[in-house]
């Protein structure tokens, strides 16, 4: 809900987005020319203008970048090793192929970057103010322009780069399918083993996620066997190690796991008529932080076969039925993972001098409302009678999270906070409260 409302926000500010003033400032070379240096000064502008709009619709401006960048990086290693070749960089060059090499390199990342992503897109209008260079050195050039910008366009680009590791980067998604007999065996059913019931039904499974298959999502693979032990192992590891020690195979990557209960509640021999009962449900899990994403409990159903009166076995009739308990579930589902927000930073907050379990809450709210920006999640992790303990999920660095806590306000009850910031703690300790205050 609140993302929705962020994104409201964005979309009343199209309607009243001002001019925005810009600066940049290149330092060209003698190779040169006016038309490149007018153009590259002027996507600087904009960079500068970009930044400002991101940073008053209070959206990660520094993240963002960071995705920029990255993302342009991995693109320009493909001409960058084309270059190398072509002046034979990595065969004992030259000076002079040393120096055509850095020339000609330079030049074709500054175009390739003012290509990349498109972002002059976001730009509605814009006026150059001045155009200048400095006095103490002539290849220093500067300028001042100002721009109008399409909020709905940059914010489209925004979640681009910033979920681009959870869009058309994301890995796997993993289906883990277990299902528990209650009153039968696979052997009454028809059935060899479990597994023979869990290929059945998932390769059903299988094909319908591939049909309606998210664009976040590369592809989809049933967990089991030596994966299945690598997660279970991950799985043990502390909050904090996650991220650092993820399998190559997990990154990215999203875990569904699918319980079902069959339980036989009645079987007439004379006529071989079975009733049974189905229960379960299932979560989504995201690899990288193990947030729950979304879950599900299903429906609970009775269903009756009379094997005298079709051809089909009691393990085929089952295994068709199973397939379509959870479908309901799989059409939300589809959703949840398009509009996965992004999350790359878990951290441990210890609390201290809390007054009760409602002032701990009342603190996670804060910090919740505090950083939207980045995504934030936050959770209860332990709590005693002189500390607790809160995870928190965001998508940032360890610096926005202390600026988050150094900037929480005081509550209208007086409650004010230290931030205890040392090599092996990061944590809140709460002021006592005076007299006549409570809270």
């Amino acid at each position: 809900m609140l993302r929705f409302l962020f994104l409201l926000t964005l979309s009343f500010n199209i309607f009243a987005s001002d001019n925005i003033k810009g600066e940049g400032k290149f330092y060209s070379s003698d190779d040169d020319s006016l038309s490149f240096i007018k153009e590259e000064l002027k996507f600087l502008g904009f960079v500068d203008v970009i930044s400002k709009r991101l940073e008053e619709n209070g959206l990660n401006k520094e993240l963002f970048w960071q995705k920029y960048e990255e993302k342009f990086s991995k693109r320009f290693e493909i001409i960058e090793d084309s270059y190398r070749k072509k002046y034979k960089i990595d065969e004992e060059p030259t000076s002079q192929q040393k120096d055509a090499f850095a020339k000609s390199l330079r030049k074709r990342k500054l175009l390739e970057k003012r290509k990349f992503g498109n972002l002059q897109r976001v730009i509605q209008s814009y006026s150059i103010e001045k155009t200048s260079r400095s006095a103490h050195n002539p290849q220093i050039r500067y300028i001042k322009l100002q721009a109008k910008i399409n909020d709905q366009t940059l914010s489209k680009i925004y979640y681009e780069f910033v979920q681009g590791k959870k869009t058309g980067d994301y890995g796997t998604l993993y289906v883990h399918v277990e299902f528990n007999l209650k009153n039968s065996t696979y052997t009454d059913l028809g059935i060899s083993s479990e597994k023979d019931l869990v290929n059945a039904v998932s390769n059903a499974w299988l094909k319908s996620f591939e049909r309606n298959k998210p664009s976040n999502i590369q592809e989809i693979e049933i967990l089991e066997g030596a994966k299945l032990k690598a997660l279970n192992e991950y799985l043990k590891l502390p909050y904090e190690r996650m991220i650092e020690e993820i399998p190559e195979d997990f990154k990215n990557s999203l875990y569904l796991k699918i319980d079902i209960d069959i339980e036989k509640l009645n079987y007439e021999k004379a006529v071989e008529k079975y009733v049974f009962k189905y229960d379960g449900g299932m979560f989504l899990q995201d690899l990288q932080n193990l947030q729950i994403l979304s879950s599900d409990h299903f429906k609970t159903k009775e269903k009756e076969f009379t094997l005298s009166v079709t051809s089909s076995s009691l393990g085929t009739l089952l295994a068709t039925d199973i397939t379509y308990i959870p479908q309901a579930a799989f059409s939300d589902l589809q959703s949840t993972i398009k509009n996965i927000a992004p999350m790359t930073t878990i951290q441990r907050i210890a609390l201290y001098d809390f007054k009760n379990v409602k002032s701990v809450y009342d603190l996670i709210d804060s910090i919740k409302a505090q950083g939207i920006k980045y995504s934030l999640k936050a959770r209860l992790e332990s709590i005693g009678k002189e500390r607790a303990e809160i995870i928190v999920f965001y998508d940032g660095v360890e610096a926005n999270l202390k600026e988050i806590l150094s900037g929480i306000k005081p509550a209208k009850n007086g409650q004010t906070y230290d931030v205890i910031d040392s090599d092996t703690v990061l944590g809140i300790k709460f002021n006592k409260l005076g007299e006549n205050e409570t809270l």
